[in-house]
């Protein structure tokens, strides 16, 4: 396994430790001259300002691919930029909650970092924010590295922050308190005074351990020091951003296993054999269906030829021509009929051969009156009663509507 090489880069230049294990500052291409890059692996750091570390809900994909498209969708909500103006990673598992820790950071700057790494020829191995280049904490610790203008923090294994000092007394204060933190600093004074802001109510001020640095690159160094230690930190390179070498290695053990995934290609293969049978199953029993519809709505028609063609030769006759004739007309006018009073109510209607039979309700003797008083006054269309039952619920009255002469 490849020995790794720390190299801090805050986009403008690079840090990184010499020989004696002194911090070293220059360009990416003076890191590039004096390194041995074939037989080590580099992780970048870069500045936390730059990388947010939150959680989201996702469902359980196993494709990782697929489990970072979801992701950005899962997060949109969360956001003030545009997902498509996002580079999105996965830190580690999810959580007793089923939250999964998510890395985001601006694409363009994640491009950027990218391709001035490519242009000095370093092909980054791992690239995390510098607050997890701290020690991971134990339960209800936070790891903090403060410099004149900066603080870092590590609260947990995969969650930190990094903010302007000033800034530190309102962010904070809004996470869980811990009971103790590590504190790495050139100003040991400075720590305590750290940690004595104000935690909220019925909190108090975390216990201080101090560490104490000589300046703040003895401290930068110390973040350094120990890079097999970012192994298992944050890795923005996933996705379009993944190693080429990543791709390529994760061939071999495809290779291993083609017996299987033939197999399995096999298996596919059947399945979707069987899966268009049961379609076409399906669609047969789709068709009788249709063609029972299609003689419950033209019981006069026998034969059918082209059910489309003769389907819509049924509806435009029960539209008629021009809108004089057919069925929208009989339904018109006993919709008006039975509409201008309240003694008639219309329980079923039934067309056939030209013909809308009527079943409908009345009051009393007088409603047939009434309905044939009311179908007298529309021209062009006949009423035929054949029954009037009277009961104790009123009349039952059977009749029929057609296209002629009134009467």
């Amino acid at each position: 396994m490849a020995q790794r090489l720390a190299l801090y880069f805050d986009g403008q230049s690079a840090a990184w430790l010499d020989e004696q294990q002194g911090l070293a500052r220059g360009s990416l291409d003076d890191f590039a001259a004096t390194a041995d890059l074939d037989d080590h692996e580099v992780a970048v750091v870069i500045p936390g300002e730059d990388v947010l570390l939150t959680r989201a809900p996702l469902p359980p994909i196993r494709s990782a691919a697929r489990r970072l498209q979801a992701a950005r969708y899962a997060l949109e909500d969360r956001l003030a930029g545009r997902v498509e103006q996002l580079h999105f990673a996965l830190i580690g598992a999810p959580d007793r909650d089923g939250e999964t820790p998510v890395a985001v950071i601006d694409l363009d700057r994640m491009t950027a970092l990218c391709d001035a790494l490519d242009t000095a020829g370093i092909d980054a191995a791992r690239i995390l924010p510098d607050y997890m280049a701290l020690p991971a904490p134990d339960t209800a610790t936070w790891q903090i590295a403060a410099t004149e203008d900066r603080i870092l923090t590590r609260t947990d294994p995969v969650a930190g922050f990094a903010c302007d000092a000033d800034l530190w007394p309102v962010i904070a204060p809004a996470l869980e308190t811990p009971a103790s933190a590590t504190v790495r600093t050139a100003d040991t004074g400075r720590a305590r005074r750290l940690l004595d802001i104000d935690w909220g109510e019925q909190a108090e001020a975390p216990e201080a351990d101090v560490v104490g640095f000589p300046d703040a690159d003895a401290l930068l160094a110390s973040l350094l020091a120990q890079p097999e230690a970012l192994r298992g930190a944050v890795n923005l390179r996933q996705g379009a951003f993944a190693r080429r070498s990543q791709f390529q290695s994760q061939w071999r053990p495809l290779v291993l296993t083609g017996a299987l995934a033939a197999t399995w290609l096999v298996v596919a293969i059947v399945a979707r054999g069987i899966e268009t049978w049961q379609l076409d199953q399906r669609i047969d029993a789709l068709h009788q269906q249709t063609l029972a519809a299609f003689h419950d709505a033209f019981p006069g028609v026998q034969n059918i030829n082209d059910l489309r063609v003769q389907a819509e030769q049924g509806i435009q006759q029960l539209r008629g021509t021009g809108g004089a004739g057919g069925l929208f007309p009989l339904v018109q006018a006993v919709a008006a009929v039975a509409g201008q009073t309240d003694d008639l109510q219309v329980q079923s209607m039934q067309y056939r051969n030209g013909k809308l039979g009527l079943s409908l309700n009345g009051k009393n003797v007088q409603s047939v009156e009434t309905l044939r008083a009311g179908f007298a006054q529309r021209n062009g269309i006949q009423l035929s009663v054949q029954s009037a039952d009277a009961s104790a619920s009123g009349v039952q009255i059977q009749a029929t509507v057609s296209q002629g002469a009134s009467s």
